[in-house]
């Protein structure tokens, strides 16, 4: 994220309370369906038969068609896509994660990340000194407090411990291996509610953490 200066601070290259838009996951198989299916248009409307039609009348009917192509098409593209931007993912370190979004609210100190990626957030787990994680929640709320639709503490289960079996039932399914308590904190939340919730094991330095953003 970005201090005023434009430098990059501790946080990474990304501000945290940043609005993402929900429909973000649309944009780029929407770009690449209407670049593909108007490069076809083009082409069919001056290389392919009906030759006796004219040029005009042959943009038209391929126009149409590309129209009508273009849901079942930009869906086939997304599903392409999403098989390469959503899923389990491995990163040695923070700085190999490819997306700012995957890195919002994530500390630079993280290492031997395991990511779970979907549209709108993501389920992590990581290795990080407590002192760096501490420092990095500090600096996030001291810079961000201001701009959260929840303050410091408002949470009922900030500084609380959680069990195994509130971790299972968030992290479970994922297959990693996780511990069976951790003491709970929150990041400052964006006003449409996005934000991040972390466990905590302070005995092996391991960090659960649960992002949305919409």
């Amino acid at each position: 994220m970005l201090h005023e200066s434009g430098n990059k601070s501790k946080w990474g290259t990304n501000p945290p309370l940043q609005s993402v838009s929900m429909f973000w996951p649309l944009v780029l198989p929407f770009q690449i369906t209407f670049i593909v299916l108007f490069v076809a248009v083009i082409v069919l409307s001056v290389y392919a038969p009906p030759k006796y039609w004219k040029r005009f009348s042959r943009f038209a009917f391929y126009a149409t068609c590309s129209f009508v192509a273009f849901i079942p098409s930009c869906t086939g593209i997304m599903l392409v896509i999403d098989a390469y931007r959503f899923g389990d993912f491995s990163y040695a370190s923070y700085d190999e994660i490819p997306d700012f979004r995957s890195r919002r609210y994530m500390p630079k100190a993280a290492a031997n990340i395991s990511m779970q990626k979907f549209p709108n957030g993501y389920y992590a787990r990581y290795e990080i000194p407590l002192k760096e994680f501490d420092g990095y929640l500090d600096d996030l709320w001291e810079r961000y407090a201001e701009r959260s639709g929840s303050q410091r503490g408002d949470d009922i289960d900030e500084g609380e411990i959680a069990g195994p079996e509130e971790i299972v039932a968030t992290f479970g399914e994922l297959g990693w291996e996780c511990p069976t308590s951790a003491i709970i904190y929150h990041s400052p939340t964006e006003m449409d509610g996005g934000g991040a919730t972390y466990y905590v094991d302070r005995d092996s330095a391991i960090v659960l953490q649960q992002t949305g953003f919409w």
